[in-house]
């Protein structure tokens, strides 16, 4: 995938976030939506990610609004560069 659509599927799903969520916690919620996912490892560099990625998962799930809204995001920007590695 490129820089370019990559920062454009950034932008747009920043503009979906919750207030309550940052984009990294909505990225952590959003895989833990999913019923065949038990856990996420998401990394980190400083202890305050840590603790801000802790905090995902006691995050209420994702509207089913926002959960469409992502899936936009992904057809329309992502999914034809990527989908045909899996």
């Amino acid at each position: 995938m490129d820089f370019e659509t990559a920062l454009g599927a950034v932008e747009e799903l920043s503009k979906l976030e919750p207030r309550n969520l940052t984009l990294a916690q909505l990225a952590l919620r959003w895989i833990l939506e999913f019923p065949a996912v038990t856990c996420s490892i998401p990394g980190a560099k400083r202890p305050g990610q840590v603790q801000e990625n802790l905090a995902a998962s006691d995050r209420p799930p994702l509207t089913r609004a926002i959960m469409k809204k992502i899936r936009a995001i992904y057809d329309d920007r992502i999914k034809e560069l990527v989908h045909h590695y899996w």
